[in-house]
């Protein structure tokens, strides 16, 4: 298998980074996990944040807080991480695939 190949594949399937990681371009590859990891974190927080928030604004108006009422707070909080996290999360993820591919058309092997 050709170098760009793998290393696209190892940065699309296995996870972003790794691609660069495989290729022997240590440090990039430890960038683009590093970010992938930040966004991950990022958007677990968001989502946290924004449901603990919802739920204390439903139980500052006197309502019940019921198991339903949760998840329905916790659901529309994700309409944040979908329109500003999970895009940049993909454009991310498609740069570590495009990079990696271009770092293995350099190699030798191609």
């Amino acid at each position: 298998m050709k170098s760009s190949t793998r290393g696209a594949l190892w940065s699309a399937l296995i996870f972003p980074g790794s691609g660069q990681i495989v290729l022997k371009h240590r440090k990039r590859g430890l960038i683009f996990a590093s970010v992938s990891v930040a966004g991950v974190i990022v958007l677990i927080i968001t989502v946290v944040r924004t449901t603990w928030n919802n739920l204390e604004h439903i139980a500052l108006q006197g309502s019940e807080i019921t198991l339903s009422t949760m998840a329905s707070v916790a659901f529309s909080s994700l309409e944040v991480v979908k329109k500003y996290i999970l895009p940049m999360m993909l454009f991310w993820w498609l740069l570590g695939v495009i990079d990696a591919w271009l770092i293995g058309r350099k190699l030798p092997d191609n």
